[in-house]
């Protein structure tokens, strides 16, 4: 079966650290591929640029073969993320998915729409961000899901693991952020 590590953000716009995150979670979760999912409409932020626009900064970036941008979210028509992740797994039997998300989604994860059906769907790799490492491991989904955590020198076998199960990687953070280059200009 394909590991596929399911990246997802508005991404507004993607740029280096996004895919500092993405190489990181390649290599430590060993998985074959990395899909991009730029969000059509994240629900919790405001109006955001077209589709098109943002997935285009992700298509800039200096991806390796095995990441692409997906346009899945807009092929099966899915706002929220629990019910692509519940497609996916209906779709698509040959692939293991592992979630990834920094360390600033886990915190606000308990307002996603089913947000303790996304943890048990599929595992969950978490990854550092500046300004929100510890708040994030002391947050409500990661108390509720203590239980299900994988230490970080296991991350590898987090492919394997059956949901719930989840992960923190703390790499070297990368200060750069989408909302700072959007100040700047």
């Amino acid at each position: 079966m394909r590991s596929i590590g399911l990246f997802g953000g508005s991404f507004n716009p993607a740029h280096g650290g996004h895919l500092h995150v993405a190489r990181a979670g390649l290599r430590q979760l060993q998985l074959d591929e990395i899909w991009w999912l730029v969000s059509p409409q994240n629900p919790l932020k405001p109006e955001q640029p077209s589709w098109e626009s943002r997935a285009e900064t992700v298509r800039n970036l200096p991806l390796p073969p095995n990441m692409r941008v997906s346009d899945i979210e807009l092929r099966y028509k899915t706002q929220f993320t629990i019910d692509l992740l519940t497609t996916l797994k209906s779709r698509e039997r040959d692939a293991r998915f592992i979630f990834i998300m920094g360390a600033d989604n886990l915190l606000q994860l308990p307002k996603w729409r089913a947000w303790q059906k996304i943890f048990e769907t599929v595992p969950i790799a978490v990854i550092a961000r500046p300004g929100s490492p510890i708040r994030a491991r002391l947050g409500q989904a990661a108390r509720q899901y203590s239980h299900a955590r994988i230490a970080e020198d296991q991350a590898h076998i987090l492919h394997e693991a059956a949901a719930p199960a989840w992960t923190y990687l703390t790499l070297p953070l990368d200060k750069r952020s989408s909302s700072a280059i959007r100040a700047s200009r």
